[in-house]
């Protein structure tokens, strides 16, 4: 069984506690990371929400992330995990990756379904929101400069999170 992590769960080795046997840099065809799930405790508040990574779909896009192998005789804990670590507003969709080197497999991918959803019109307006954002897990600009060094680390370019990370970076 695969899973495919496109933002926290690609370096925080949350794999470790269930025998991952390889994670390898894969694609996720037909999607793209975007900073519009609003997180109103850990990043952001109700009132400055911290726009945090999810999934759209557009067919034209791809996501790199990364991609995990476990035994099937481990999915049920990894799938427990997995809903109590995401909250009941993912859904582990079953799509097909191509990791590096390998066939396409069938992965388990976390993404958010719920209604706390940001929609801004521009960059610039995310960058905004993103500096007004504090929860209590720290700033919403932590947030983004962290996953941006995890992809930077991973040696994954991804355009929408350099961009914003770019626009946090100027006044």
């Amino acid at each position: 069984m695969w899973v495919f992590g496109y933002g926290s769960l690609m370096a925080d080795g949350w794999e470790e506690k269930f025998a991952c046997m390889q994670r390898v840099v894969a694609e996720l065809a037909g999607y793209r990371r975007a900073f519009n799930k609003a997180s109103v405790a850990n990043w952001g508040t109700a009132t400055n929400p911290c726009p945090t990574l999810n999934l759209h779909q557009a067919a034209d896009a791809s996501c790199i992330g990364i991609a995990f192998e476990f035994a099937e005789g481990q999915r049920a804990e990894v799938e427990t995990y997995l809903a109590k670590r995401e909250g009941k507003n993912f859904v582990l969709q079953e799509l097909q990756i191509a990791p590096q080197g390998a066939a396409p497999v069938l992965a388990l991918v976390p993404i958010y379904a719920g209604h706390n959803i940001i929609h801004t019109t521009t960059p610039e307006e995310l960058a905004s929101c993103i500096r007004q954002a504090n929860g209590k897990s720290g700033s919403c600009v932590e947030y983004v400069v962290r996953v941006h060094r995890q992809l930077e680390q991973l040696g994954i370019d991804d355009p929408a999170v350099t961009q914003v990370r770019a626009l946090l970076q100027s006044p």
